[in-house]
């Protein structure tokens, strides 16, 4: 059945690159700070889960290492950003140079490890068992990521995004406020190239190309069908 196991793949892909729509929604319109640092996150996120399936460590320890690979990321960008002073933008292409060199070693220890016969990293269960996984950890990250922004330090970083004057008179640390926001969000973006990974079978130094576009879109699309939706909740409250 490769059409049905190419259509249930789809809507496991669909899923993953949910959390990538997160981490944009996060650091553009919750933080308000312009991250590029998303497609270099989802590339070490996959390819550090290939290598490491490939050398026989758990799944589920496996993604655990990719999204603090992912976080890592997110932090070097807001140090960056906080402490040195440098732009967002600026400070995440220097992220995505330095993490280039890395990416390609990883990539190239994976097909190392293939040619020496190793099994590379194909469904490791079939392709409902990948959409079920899928989904419980979309399902379980979109609630934790609800609860985070519903939470104090969720109304910390909304605050933030509205003015780092208004943010920094109110008490707030600016820069453990866009530490955390860029590494939860990255560490987001880390676990959808691990799952992608997981599902297509192969990984390498292009998978995370056009993520950003991807999450970018999605926050769009999402914004367009929930906004009238909010606008009707005003008008029957007042």
């Amino acid at each position: 059945m490769p059409m049905l196991d190419s259509i249930i793949n789809v809507f496991s892909l669909s899923l993953a690159f949910t959390l990538i729509g997160l981490n944009v929604y996060l650091s553009t319109q919750v933080l308000n700070v312009t991250d590029l640092t998303c497609d270099a996150s989802v590339t070490l996120g996959g390819c550090s889960y290939g290598a490491l399936i490939l050398s026989g460590i758990d799944p589920l320890i496996a993604i655990i290492i990719a999204a603090c690979l992912g976080m890592v990321a997110g932090l070097v960008t807001s140090s960056l950003v906080a402490h040195v002073g440098i732009e967002p933008v600026l400070a995440s292409i220097v992220t995505l140079t330095a993490l280039q060199t890395f990416i390609t070693k990883l990539s190239s220890i994976g097909h190392t490890l293939v040619h020496r016969g190793l099994t590379e990293t194909t469904l490791i269960t079939p392709a409902i068992g990948n959409s079920i996984i899928t989904l419980i950890i979309a399902s379980v990250v979109c609630i934790l990521f609800y609860r985070i922004l519903n939470s104090e330090y969720g109304l910390a970083m909304r605050v933030y995004g509205d003015g780092k004057i208004i943010s920094e008179s109110l008490g707030i640390d600016t820069g453990q406020i866009l530490c955390m926001g860029l590494g939860i969000g990255n560490a987001l973006s880390a676990i959808a190239g691990a799952l992608v990974v997981q599902i297509s079978g192969n990984f390498g130094p292009g998978i995370g190309n056009g993520s950003l576009v991807f999450g970018l879109a999605a926050v769009i699309i999402g914004e367009k069908v929930l906004a009238p939706r909010a606008c009707r909740q005003e008008r029957d409250l007042i």
